[in-house]
């Protein structure tokens, strides 16, 4: 079945998330502890530049903030099985009364649904941070977030790349998404898809350079790329981003219980 029906994928939903609701409960509590060990690792332990608890040691966790979100919405797609384990589960998520555009997009969403559980862990290992550094008497204790706001302020206040730019590097993104899209449903291992498709992109990437001719140089994309190649790059980048979704979706309706490695 390829159509969608709004009524049935609302019970899909209530029924996946009454299955899995332990599974998303388990990723909030280990993501706020995580980052409450390292929030107070770097904000009471680590000393920069002779000062404990500084500026640079909020920075430093805004860092940790946003590269983990960058990493949480580029390998996003790649938890899309991560909740289900081994044979019984596959086969149960074939046998549901729904049609295969159904499951997958409820699976895809997975991440989505994430993402609230990874901001209510953060401010609660913000929090926990804040009243902790506040007990030790810390003078510079100040909620990350607060960091986090002033960081973007000061970003877009002081940056003079055009808006183009940014839009291309969030495409770029978005491409990369969709690509670790193919990898989790094209490798059969729900837990290690993501290291698969790493390696397969790496080595994709190894061989493309290999390949590339000499007399070509390689496109470098830095403030001073005009406005119309990043247009065209990012209509590029669209296409593939929906090629590679088409592609996962075909891939997933292939889904196999029996295999070895990879769903063909």
């Amino acid at each position: 079945m390829i159509q969608f029906n709004i009524r049935r994928f609302a019970y899909l939903v209530r029924w996946s998330l009454s299955i899995d609701k332990r599974w998303f409960v388990k990723n909030t509590l280990a993501w706020m502890v995580a980052m409450t060990l390292v929030f107070l690792f770097f904000t009471c332990i680590v000393n920069i530049n002779n000062n404990i608890g500084g500026i640079q040691a909020y920075k430093a966790c805004v860092f940790m903030v946003i590269a983990t979100s960058v990493a949480l919405f580029v390998l996003g797609a790649t938890m899309m099985f991560n909740s289900m384990r081994g044979k019984h589960d596959d086969k149960r998520l074939m046998m549901l009364p729904a049609s295969n555009l159904e499951k997958y997009v409820m699976r895809y969403c997975y991440w989505i649904l994430l993402l609230p559980c990874f901001v209510g862990a953060f401010l609660m290992a913000d929090l926990l941070q804040f009243l902790i550094n506040v007990l030790l008497g810390h003078e510079g204790a100040m909620l990350i977030v607060q960091c986090i706001a002033d960081t973007i302020m000061q970003f877009h206040s002081s940056s003079a790349v055009p808006g183009t730019f940014d839009v291309s590097a969030v495409m770029i993104l978005v491409w990369l998404h969709s690509l670790y899209a193919v990898g989790a449903t094209f490798f059969r291992s729900h837990k290690y898809n993501w290291i698969l498709t790493s390696i397969a992109l790496i080595a994709l990437s190894i061989i493309l350079g290999a390949l590339w001719p000499e007399s070509v140089a390689p496109m470098r994309i830095d403030e001073h790329t005009p406005v119309s190649v990043l247009r065209i790059l990012c209509m590029v980048m669209a296409v593939l981003t929906v090629f590679d979704f088409w592609l996962s979706y075909r891939i997933f309706c292939r889904h196999q219980v029996i295999g070895s490695y990879v769903n063909l």
